[in-house]
Parts: C-alpha cells; sequence; structure tokens
C-alpha cells in the first residue's frame, strides 16, 4: 500500500515522525509531501537514504491570506491525485482542516488526521482566529455526517476529550496515540552521576513555554544554592510573534547562572539529556512534547507544568513532578525538593524510564499506527 504523510516543512517531519515512517516503510510504501525551502542538502539526502520517495509543495512566505489557502489547498489536491496513495496522514491541525476539504475530491481506502496540538491560536478571541476555528469546526463535522473514511489521532487525553465533542465526531473515527515514537537506540537511558542537580529546559524559545517562569526559580535556587546547575536549549526565531522578546534573549545568553546551549540538533540531543539529569518544561499546553518523551526515555525525572499533553508524560510523585502554570513559586519548590534529596533524581528516573518504554516507544506507536491502516 502507499502511503503519504503531508506535512508543513520537512524539518518538523524529520523531527517527529522520521522513525515512525521508516518502521512503516517496511511493510508498506512511504512518501512524503512537504515544504523543503528551508530544508539543507543533508535532509534530502537523509529521507532518500531512507528510502522515502519526497514530494516537494513549497508554501510562498506570509502567505496567510485567503487566497494563499486556497491555492495551496488547490496545489496538494493536484498533487495527491497524481500521487494516487490508499491513506494519506495529515500532520497538524491545520494540515488536517486542508485534508477534510480535500477528502471530497480524491478516492483513497482513509485520511488519517494527526492533531499534533491546537497551537498558540486556538483559544485567540481575536476574529481571524475565531473564524479560521469556526471553519476547521464547521468543516470537521460535515465531514463526520457525509464521510466515513477517516480518522483522527490525538496525541493527549485532553484533545481526546475536547475536540471530539467539538467536532462531533464519532468514537470509532478517533485513537490516542501518544506520540510519535521514541527510539530506545538514540536515546539511551544511562546511569547519570546524581550529586549535583542539573536542569534542563529544552524548548523553542516562545512564551508560551513558560522560559521567564523557569529563570526566575533558577535565580532563587541558584542564589540558595550555588552548586546546583540551570541550562536552556532551543531556538530563538526574532520572526515568530510567538517568540519571547529579544531582550530577554540576549539576557539568557549573558546569563551567569543558566547556561545558554543553543539550538541543539536531533543527532547531538541525547548528549546533551546525558549531561543533565532533571528536565523542566513549564509550559502553557502542549500536544505530546518531544524533548519531555526524549529525556523520560533517558531516564530523567520531569518537572512539568498540570496541563494538557504534559499530563501525559509523567505520574506526578513517582516519575517527576507537575506544577501550576506560571507559578514561580511552586515550580522552585518542585526544583527544591531534588535539591534537598538528591536520591529522588535517580528513583524517580527509573519511574519516567519505565513509563517512557511503555507508552512512548517506537515499536509501540508502530503498533498502533499500523492498526489503524490494516
Amino acid at each position: 500500500m502507499k502511503i503519504i504523510f503531508v506535512v508543513n516543512e520537512l524539518d518538523f517531519f524529520l523531527r517527529t515522525h522520521i522513525n515512525l515512517a521508516s518502521n512503516i516503510n517496511q511493510t508498506h510504501k512511504i512518501e512524503v509531501i512537504a515544504d523543503t525551502s528551508k530544508s539543507p542538502t543533508k535532509d534530502l539526502d537523509l529521507v532518500e537514504k531512507m528510502g522515502i520517495k519526497l514530494h516537494v509543495l513549497n508554501r510562498k512566505k506570509n502567505a496567510n491570506n485567503l487566497f494563499s489557502y486556497l491555492s495551496f489547498i488547490f496545489s496538494l489536491l493536484l498533487l495527491l491525485r497524481n500521487i494516487k496513495p490508499d491513506y494519506v496522514f495529515y500532520i497538524t491541525l491545520e494540515m488536517s482542516f486542508f485534508g477534510s476539504m480535500i477528502s471530497y475530491f480524491i478516492k483513497i481506502k482513509k485520511s488519517i488526521f494527526i492533531v499534533t496540538g491546537l497551537g498558540p491560536f486556538f483559544f485567540k478571541k481575536e476574529f481571524k482566529y475565531r473564524f479560521f476555528n469556526m471553519l476547521q469546526r464547521y468543516s470537521f463535522r460535515l465531514l463526520g455526517f457525509l464521510k466515513n473514511n477517516f480518522h483522527f489521532i490525538f496525541l493527549n487525553s485532553a484533545d481526546k476529550e475536547l475536540l471530539p465533542s467539538a467536532y462531533k465526531i464519532n468514537s470509532s473515527h478517533y485513537s490516542l496515540i501518544h506520540g510519535e515514537g521514541i527510539n530506545e537506540l538514540e536515546f539511551r537511558n544511562i546511569q547519570r552521576d546524581i550529586s549535583v542537580p542539573k536542569f534542563l529546559l529544552a524548548s523553542r524559545l516562545i512564551k508560551s513555554k513558560g522560559i521567564e517562569c523557569y529563570i526566575a526559580a533558577a535565580k532563587r535556587i541558584k542564589a540558595k544554592y550555588p552548586h546546583v546547575e540551570f541550562s536552556i536549549a532551543g531556538i530563538f526565531d526574532i520572526d515568530n510573534p510567538e517568540s519571547i522578546s529579544l531582550q530577554l534573549f540576549e539576557e539568557i545568553k549573558a546569563d551567569v547562572d543558566i547556561k545558554f546551549l543553543g539550538e541543539i540538533s536531533h543527532n547531538h540531543m541525547e548528549e546533551c539529556l546525558h549531561k543533565n539529569n532533571i528536565f523542566v518544561l513549564p509550559s502553557e499546553r502542549e500536544g505530546l512534547p518531544k524533548a519531555v518523551t526524549e529525556a523520560a526515555t533517558t531516564g530523567m525525572p520531569l518537572i512539568l507544568s498540570d496541563v494538557p499533553g504534559c499530563r501525559d508524560c509523567i505520574l506526578d510523585n513517582k516519575s517527576g513532578k507537575l506544577v501550576n502554570y506560571m507559578d514561580e513559586n511552586d515550580l522552585y519548590s518542585a526544583m527544591k525538593c531534588f535539591v534537598d534529596n538528591t536520591d529522588l533524581i535517580a528513583l524517580m528516573g527509573k519511574e519516567s524510564a519505565k513509563l517512557a518504554r511503555e507508552k512512548f516507544s517506537i515499536d509501540t506507536i508502530t503498533k498502533q499506527y499500523l492498526k489503524i491502516i490494516s
């Protein structure tokens, strides 16, 4: 069977779904449609080396008007008609929305919509966001009335509870699958030195990740326990309206209390995780945070916000600590627990790895995906 993954950018596909696609490619023919305008040659070579055919469909820069959306949807429709796949996986909520409209005009066995998260704009009150969300809602509802060959994949329990009701989706048309799978050979579980607590926050440098809260709590810990180490890893995109301010970014780079590691490539992420022993993500909301599942797989205890997406990654007070979002005192207290009792790092890290093996391993996730297309 021919299976197509449709994704905005090739880089996102390589960071999230490449191992899953490679596994499925062993028994089916996998192809990918993606924007490659920002992709280096090595990424294109990697896809070719893995035996996955790549179809290029670039989106115009700053193409946020209705005509640009319609133009992209029409181009995607023509490309899919030419490829003639059996199954199409649309990755992200936006791409799933496009796929719901395209599904009326192509003959395939099933369209699969992967909701990787709701994104920062889903709950915004501005008219343009409410209008776009309304279009999504009615498009998915109409699909439920008129079509039967579709399936939704939700990555966390909260989205699974929220969206089927909003979109009027029957329970036979959706599944909960925790992420895209982590390869335990790429993220090995190791025994760490726990004599010094070493906290790591790794994410895109955007406001919703709770970076300012992490910095404030870290400085309080550092003032009282100078030996404790803190690091931040991630990419800063000045063109992203959701990014932290340039001033805060410059302060992070110059901070002597918190190491700034910059952007960590996928190939070096395991090394970065192994050099630290506690992973922190005080985020506002997640789909299922990839870096968190990777950290857990390597045996790191977690400190996460008690919000959708994060809750699915942790057993509170067993594999880590859940804290209230944007609650500096709560985050400080959770960090202090590991500082006061470093044995917790190993104990909770062991439970974190165990949970990761059960829920996030690439073999577990691949079986769940194959079940949908069987």
